[in-house]
């Protein structure tokens, strides 16, 4: 059985492992992540901040 015409072998294009960020990107992204957890934290009746809390007051 041949294949249809015009297919070929072909790979996909790269995707490449990394992500190049300025310097202000990267601290976007991270302050992004940050404030969208503490969010999540607080509709969740801050466990998180629970736990940081009781962190502190072990050491």
């Amino acid at each position: 059985m041949s294949r249809p015409k015009g297919s070929k072998n072909v790979n996909p294009p790269a995707v490449p492992d990394t992500v190049n960020f300025t310097t202000e990107e990267r601290l976007t992204f991270i302050a992004t992540l940050i404030v969208e957890r503490i969010i999540e934290d607080i509709k969740n009746e801050q466990p998180l901040l629970k736990k940081i809390g009781q962190g502190d007051a072990t050491n």
